[in-house]
């Protein structure tokens, strides 16, 4: 299965913190007109404070109804749900340095300035061991879920800036036609 603009009206976009999920959904959104959706931006009503898991989840059924959508972030306890629903699954899966060192870079950057889609910026341990444990933490289970949901939707696994520029620029071809 390749990328058309029939199969990419409902589109998940996972991977590392860092991996740059936020920014190549923004892309897609643009060059596909389709309607965005950030996890951080339902998860968040500040920089302190988070929903309620069950406000979470209302938001999120309600969103992944509607025809078309770019939705980022990890979330794993709800990434079947998104899965079940999407027509494509694009794993931004870059090595934890490229990762680490985006996260830093963007924790400088905007030190001070309020994060556009509501969760915090901020360097904690945990944050940072969680990034530096992502792959063994979570690789399984988003290869079962790719096993599960194969058949029926289009599954892209990115591994570097390269392949990035390629699907990006194959996408607006796609969009294009």
């Amino acid at each position: 299965m390749e990328v058309t603009r029939s199969t990419a009206n409902r589109i998940v976009i996972i991977g590392c913190p860092g991996s740059g999920k936020s920014t190549l959904a923004t892309q897609i959104a643009q060059i596909g007109n389709i309607p965005l959706v950030h996890l951080d931006s339902i998860q968040w009503i500040d920089n302190e404070t988070n929903t309620s898991q069950a406000v979470f989840d209302a938001k999120l059924k309600e969103e992944i109804q509607k025809d078309q959508w770019v939705i980022d972030g990890n979330y794993g306890r709800t990434m079947e749900l998104r899965m079940k629903r999407a027509e494509m699954v694009i794993w931004l899966d870059f090595p934890r340095s490229v990762c680490l060192y985006r996260i830093l870079k963007r924790y400088v950057k905007n030190k001070g300035k309020k994060n556009p889609h509501g969760n915090p910026d901020r360097l904690y341990f945990s944050f940072l061991r969680f990034v530096w444990n992502y792959k063994k933490e979570n690789d399984s289970r988003i290869k079962v879920l790719r096993d599960r949901y194969q058949d029926r939707l289009l599954f892209i696994h990115i591994h570097s800036g390269k392949e990035l520029r390629k699907f990006i620029n194959n996408f607006e071809i796609q969009c294009q036609l």
